[in-house]
């Protein structure tokens, strides 16, 4: 046992050295000299759907000659308010108003006559009062530590560039009132400032608009709901608004004044919408110039080490920009230098593209929810009809049973396949068809993953349509992990572009997922090689699946997920011990558990060797960690656990999972007798299948491990139990209509109870 474990480690050691470097875009050119004077024009709720060569010529003419994406502007609440936005650049982190008892954003002042930013004390006490570990003023205070001059113009460019104590460094600037004004001011900031930053406005969608408020104004930050949605009726502010459209034109007036002046200093443009409009969506970004690597913003897309994807920024990303613009450098920041990528030739084909993304992100939202929703409720329905029917004794080779036992395996095989298939959708372009689109492509993959499972040569075995539907799982998700995440990003089980939570790599429920399959898969393969008594061969299989799975899921560049690996390798490993015929000990758990540990400390610590740019979460989180933010890590996912524990939805998967796999393994039976007669339909299905019941167990252990060590909590649990417990009803369902192995007397294994001793 010693020397497999041993091996384990090694090969998960040589596996991880070997694994491909992140995606992230490498500087390939690094500037030289003075830094180039750079303009950050800062707006809210723009997007590029607001922009047309008539109404808006500045921004269309940046679209067509400089470096275009979006922007995921997500910051402690769904809905980010403007001084959110501004906040994120302050601060280089998730950071947020205090919000109002109206749910309103607040309108952003000019430092009054002492000098201070108007509702500095509320944006300290929101920092304080969330678990990021945000610091308003970073920006500013390292800027001033530098002795760098800065100006700023505009009431967001006062809060991106304040201190600690609320004042602004460097030069500060009321916006002026007009655009020649305003092209003037620019021109005048950048001959003695290398950095200015322009607040060119705010956009609001009707029914959002932004309100004056005092501190006193302003509630605890216990709801991450953000501003309310708009009412019926008619609020006299809304009126007062101008329209969207006129509110954009203003906007893009002020952007193109910040433009022409920026041009007669040779100067770069970051153009970035930091927060929402009211409707949360993606929002517009652009640049011109040259990026701190070197690299010109010209005619392509704009990306960052952070988000990985093409097209794709976040807010987060605009401090370390400015930084990195300047030379200068800030701990621990959690956003990526924003550079160009390549992208489509024609600046025509770059919006298409970004309207295409844009799409997606909008119409997985719409389709997230009722995914979730159907699927809980007919799994729910399911699980009912499962324990109903499997634990009723009859004969099953005439009559009534017949029917409904393969109604029953056809059901649980494509309920089982139903969360892959959401990925799997991905990969046509469902969204160009709206939600109609979505429900049409899933139910397709769902019927031919299902129709390959139950037709194929391996139908007769037990375990095998059941096998083929966690193969699928496993493959679907490692390969897409290994080419850049594309199915997992805006998913409905994956990561969502707006969410701004996790852009590449693994998601928790792909984790889940994979866990889940791999187990399924490992159990269906080991338990054939076994009946042909070929022990060695089922333990390589069980060794060799997990160190796949564990190295893809927790490699930086990969996977890049921390609570994975050591929930995987303990899954594994337990099973990889009985297949070898010994009992799963205390000890064992043990000792796989902590080699877990130390390959994904491992993993971080390789992360964290590479330039900040290039680190994935592992080596962000590394870097936190030594930089004293463990504690509010910890605690924000432990908060974030705790808020999804009581979701209906992932309580009902989470203990009619549970249940029905009892009813499964035991047939309802209790030790002391039966609940449903004497003797269980499916007494003999754990002899029929003799890893089975360790496989269960094995599993079980992973999934609880996976729900400690991630944020998404019970999530975890539920979605491994969405994709296994109907595989298995379709695997009992199956052994009651009289399918047997094709050798009765399989080799016995001595740990195939699962259960742990004390030795």
């Amino acid at each position: 046992m010693r020397r497999l474990l041993a091996g384990l480690l090694v090969a998960v050691a040589g596996l991880a050295v070997a694994a491909p470097a992140s995606a992230a875009p490498s500087p390939d050119a690094e500037p030289a000299g003075q830094p180039t004077p750079l303009v950050l024009v800062g707006v809210t709720g723009v997007r590029w759907d607001d922009v047309t060569s008539v109404t808006t010529p500045a921004l269309w003419g940046l679209s067509r000659t400089g470096s275009v994406g979006l922007v995921a502007a997500r910051s402690v609440t769904n809905r980010s308010c403007p001084a959110d936005g501004w906040l994120a650049v302050s601060s280089g982190n998730r950071a947020s108003d205090l919000p109002a008892e109206d749910r309103t954003c607040r309108t952003l002042e000019e430092p009054g006559a002492d000098g201070l930013v108007p509702g500095w004390d509320d944006y300290l006490a929101s920092a304080r009062a969330q678990s990021y570990g945000a610091v308003p003023g970073l920006l500013g205070d390292t800027l001033a530590a530098a002795e760098t001059p800065v100006t700023g113009i505009g009431p967001g460019a006062a809060i991106a560039l304040s201190d600690r104590d609320g004042r602004p460094v460097g030069t500060h600037e009321d916006r002026p009132g007009t655009t020649d004004a305003l092209r003037y001011t620019v021109s005048t900031a950048l001959e003695r400032s290398p950095l200015v930053v322009v607040d060119a406005g705010t956009v609001r969608d009707p029914g959002f608009a932004t309100r004056d408020r005092s501190s006193d104004e302003a509630v605890p930050p216990d709801d991450e709901e953000g501003p309310a949605e708009p009412t019926s009726e008619v609020d006299p502010d809304t009126i007062a608004e101008p329209a969207r459209d006129e509110q954009v034109q203003a906007v893009d007036a002020r952007v193109g004044a910040a433009l022409e002046a920026a041009r007669a200093h040779d100067a770069t443009v970051l153009v970035v919408s930091l927060a929402d409009s009211g409707r949360v969506a993606l929002q517009l970004a652009a640049a011109t110039g040259t990026a701190p690597n070197g690299q010109p913003y010209d005619a392509g897309m704009l990306t960052s080490g952070a988000t990985r994807q093409q097209a794709l920024i976040q807010t987060l990303d605009v401090a370390p920009t400015l930084l990195d613009a300047l030379d200068l450098s800030a701990p621990a920041l959690v956003g990526a230098t924003i550079v160009p990528s390549d992208g489509p030739a024609s600046a025509a084909a770059r919006r298409v593209l970004l309207a295409d993304i844009q799409d997606e992100s909008t119409y997985v939202g719409k389709v997230a929810g009722s995914f979730s929703t159907r699927l809980v409720v007919v799994q729910a329905i399911f699980f009912v009809a499962a324990a109903l029917v499997l634990t009723r004794a009859g004969r099953t080779d005439r009559g009534r049973m017949r029917p409904g036992l393969r109604v029953l395996q056809v059901a649980g095989i494509a309920l089982g396949t139903a969360p892959v298939a959401s990925f799997l959708v991905g990969v046509v372009p469902w969204w160009r068809w709206g939600v109609t689109g979505f429900w049409v492509a899933l139910l397709g993959v769902v019927a031919l993953v299902t129709a390959v499972a139950l037709l194929g040569p391996w139908r007769r075995r037990i375990l095998g349509p059941a096998g083929v539907v966690a193969a699928v799982t496993v493959l679907v998700l490692l390969v897409d992990a290994c080419t850049g995440s594309n199915l997992v990003i805006d998913s409905p089980m994956g990561a969502h572009r707006t969410l701004a939570a996790r852009f590449y790599g693994m998601s928790n429920q792909a984790f889940a997922l994979v866990l889940a399959g791999g187990v399924l898969l490992a159990v269906a393969i080991a338990d054939e090689l076994l009946r042909r008594h070929r022990r060695r061969a089922a333990l390589w299989t069980v060794v060799g699946l997990g160190l796949l799975v564990a190295v893809v899921d927790g490699a930086p560049g990969l996977g890049s997920d921390f609570g994975g690996p050591p929930a995987i390798l303990l899954a594994f490993g337990m099973l990889a011990v009985a297949v070898t015929g010994r009992k799963v000990s205390w000890r064992t758990l043990l000792l796989v558990l902590g080699a877990g540990v130390l390959v994904i400390g491992g993993f971080a610590v390789l992360d964290w060797l590479r330039p900040p740019d290039a680190r994935t979460h592992l080596g962000r989180f590394l870097a936190t960690v030594l930089d004293g933010g463990l504690w509010d890590v910890v605690w924000r996912k432990v908060s974030v656990n705790l808020k999804v524990l009581t979701n209906w939805r992932y309580l009902v998967l989470a203990i009619g999972g549970v249940a029905l796999t009892w009813v499964v393994m035991t047939g309802g039976r209790t030790r002391r007798g039966a609940l449903m007669g004497s003797s269980s339909p499916l007494a003999g299905l754990p002899e029929a299948v003799p890893l089975l019941r360790t496989g269960v167990a094995a599993l079980g252990t992973g999934l609880l491990v996976g729900f400690l060590m991630n944020d998404s909590g019970i999530v975890v649990p539920a979605t491994g139990i969405a994709m296994a417990v109907p595989c298995l009803v379709a695997a009992a369902a199956q052994f009651r209509l009289g399918e047997r192995p094709a050798v009765a007397e399989p080799p016995a294994l001595s740990g195939a109870s699962g259960t742990a001793s004390a030795g």
